[in-house]
């Protein structure tokens, strides 16, 4: 409204009228389409500042090393024959800390791969979630014989050392040290980047802040190197670097205001698991209005320590012995999550929840050896069913390989054809509505 109109309506005392009038000013929302020669992707009407929700399957491009300019032809190919109306509500992608902060002397991103898989789905009317990794798990990865999961620029600033951490036994994973606030600094800088450039795109779902909780790490050295890069760990400082980096991802300025942000939650670190540690985590992940989720999953007959089933069970310390045989794994996030461990509460309904399940759950180390191998539909009925997911992260089994299952574990045979038929099978309820 020009100035003049503005005057008059001070003038005339208006008010009402004035009032109408500039409300029938606002910003116009966007075209339906927006077109560069014949390619044109759908729009939508800007967000209104409340928090994304679109529940769902989200089959997972999780590669151990994340995505990368080789793999996206065929991932991009995959998205495009995504079809209307089959229940995926969009596509997660694992992407290294390193593939986005490509500096040598301090942060420098390159948004180009996300950019990528965020224009493949919009066009498919689909949604993109983002992992970030800091972490890698192989055989011979140390520190010491040069594996890197962090930006050059904190390797070359502070040191290698200072900077990463081995997975005990040494040598079989590096991760970011994530009790290191300078580390911790750096990864809240980049989400907050991505947050400035992403969390106003209604097809820009939520984040995961890495692949899992579970931080084992080697505080020995003696099967790398005498000066290991773990001598400096402590609970206490994983603990306060983990709530920095929850608060700093829903920084009310700088974070994500709009988009979902999950925490990938399994084990704690170093063997931090107690119920006490588990609601502390829980009652930040509520406060701050963000997602539990993680790596490891349950098939229906581990899932029980107990039968017959006779309501809540305890498997946590303190628990009665397992009656169950076939009671293999305990996920210990899970069991608090529901309840099970003595001194914890029913978190179901008052969280938002979107568990993962990796390919070595449907195939892998971990179920290599059961007959039936589990599918993606025996692990649904308890991740999906009893633990009411709002959102279904499951890795995409694109061809029989290894161990990793047969036809009934694979994408075109199995995994696509489940969700299809599956309907909306989802808990629809927004615990913070």
């Amino acid at each position: 409204m020009a100035l003049r109109d503005r005057l008059l309506c001070v003038s005339l005392g208006a008010l009402l009228t004035c009032n109408l009038a500039l409300a029938a000013n606002k910003r116009p929302n966007p075209p339906p389409q927006i077109c560069i020669g014949s390619n044109c992707v759908t729009t939508q009407p800007p967000s209104t500042g409340s928090l994304k929700f679109h529940p769902g399957f989200y089959p997972f491009f999780n590669y151990a090393g994340g995505v990368s300019a080789g793999k996206l032809p065929a991932d991009l190919k995959l998205i495009q024959s995504l079809q209307d109306n089959d229940n995926v509500a969009g596509i997660a992608i694992a992407i290294m800390w390193r593939t986005i902060d490509r500096g040598t002397t301090g942060p420098s991103y390159d948004w180009t791969l996300i950019d990528q898989y965020l224009a493949a789905v919009k066009a498919e009317k689909k949604r993109l979630w983002v992992r970030v990794q800091d972490a890698v798990i192989t055989a011979n990865a140390s520190v010491a014989n040069g594996r890197k999961v962090v930006p050059d620029w904190l390797v070359n600033k502070y040191g290698a050392e200072n900077v990463m951490v081995n997975y005990e036994p040494a040598p079989r994973g590096v991760s970011a040290k994530r009790y290191n606030k300078v580390v911790t600094d750096a990864y809240i800088a980049m989400f907050q980047a991505m947050a400035a450039r992403y969390d106003s795109d209604p097809n820009f779902e939520g984040v995961t802040m890495f692949e899992e909780t579970a931080f084992g790490i080697d505080t020995s050295g003696s099967a790398v190197t005498p000066a290991t890069p773990g001598y400096d760990y402590s609970e206490g400082g994983m603990f306060t670097q983990l709530y920095a980096l929850m608060d700093g991802l829903r920084d009310p300025q700088k974070g994500f205001k709009t988009s979902n942000v999950q925490l990938s939650a399994n084990y704690l670190f170093k063997r931090s698991d107690s119920a006490a540690n588990w609601q502390k985590v829980f009652t930040r992940l509520q406060s701050l209005k963000m997602m539990l989720g993680g790596a490891d999953s349950w098939i229906e007959s581990w899932t029980y320590p107990n039968l017959p089933y006779d309501g809540p069970q305890h498997a946590g310390p303190g628990a009665p012995p397992k009656t169950n045989p076939d009671y293999n794994r305990a996920i210990f996030s899970d069991e608090v999550y529901r309840g099970w461990w003595k001194g914890s509460t029913d978190w179901r309904g008052k969280i938002l929840f979107g568990p993962d399940v990796e390919i070595t759950d449907i195939g892998g180390y971990v179920t290599k050896n059961m007959k039936p191998i589990p599918t993606l539909e025996d692990i649904w009925k308890v991740r999906g069913g009893l633990d009411k997911a709002q959102y279904f992260f499951f890795d995409i089994n694109f061809l029989q390989s290894g161990n990793y299952g047969t036809p009934a574990q694979q994408w075109t045979t199995a995994q696509y054809p489940f969700i299809k038929a599956a309907g909306a099978s989802v808990n629809t309820v927004n615990p913070y509505n």
